[in-house]
């Protein structure tokens, strides 16, 4: 039954968008997530991470700071458009133009420094 329950609540966090999957390395990992913002620091961040959020306008403020290592970012619609690719970002802050629900991927080599998605 516990089994069921467990299964049952990670079925419907990937319906419905919560949570963060991540497969990733996290030295000195603080993150935010809520409903329409994410953001983290860390010493070290090395592999991916994935969230669905939804902005509370057309418009998602992201912020990255690079301190060493890689990042990269994919930003993605509800139909599963990309709206959104960069790769190796240096430290910079820019808009984009996105929907009411928006899924981000950030994909870190070794990743010193912060990201922020407002």
């Amino acid at each position: 039954i516990i089994f069921v329950g467990i299964l049952a609540i990670l079925i419907m966090t990937r319906i419905f968008g919560i949570g963060t999957i991540r497969s990733a390395t996290r030295i000195g990992f603080i993150e935010k997530a809520g409903w329409s913002d994410w953001s983290a620091s860390y010493t070290t961040l090395d592999g991916y991470l994935q969230r669905t959020i939804r902005p509370e306008d057309n418009s998602l403020l992201v912020e990255v700071e690079t301190k060493s290592g890689t990042i990269a970012i994919e930003i993605k619609d509800a139909d599963g458009n990309v709206i959104f690719s960069e790769t190796d970002i240096t430290t910079s802050s820019f808009e984009v133009d996105v929907s009411k629900k928006v899924t981000i991927r950030v994909k870190a080599d070794n990743h010193k420094g912060s990201f922020s998605f407002e």
